[in-house]
């Protein structure tokens, strides 16, 4: 079963570990998942399996160069955020 999963995984952008992106997708899917079982609407269920599903395609997608820019334009766009708030 191991080497199935090695086999399986070999190639994919999803071997190297999981990215930032990869990581707030999952997470926020999470979030909304739960925010859609408190609240009365219901296309909120929909916005968290979508983001689950491209979070999966990330991971198990063979276009390593590509996942590899998408990953850094995020980081990038998340870093100017992030010094915004923590200037003094």
């Amino acid at each position: 079963m191991k080497d199935f999963f090695y086999r399986f995984f070999q190639g994919r952008y999803g071997a190297y570990g999981t990215d930032r992106l990869t990581k707030t997708c999952l997470a926020a899917s999470v979030v909304i998942l739960v925010l859609s079982y408190l609240t009365p609407f219901e296309f909120i269920y929909y916005i968290a399996i979508a983001l689950l599903i491209y979070s999966y395609f990330r991971l198990f997608s063979k276009n390593i160069p590509r996942r590899y820019r998408e990953n850094e334009a995020f980081v990038k766009f998340t870093d100017r955020i992030i010094k915004f708030f923590r200037k003094p």
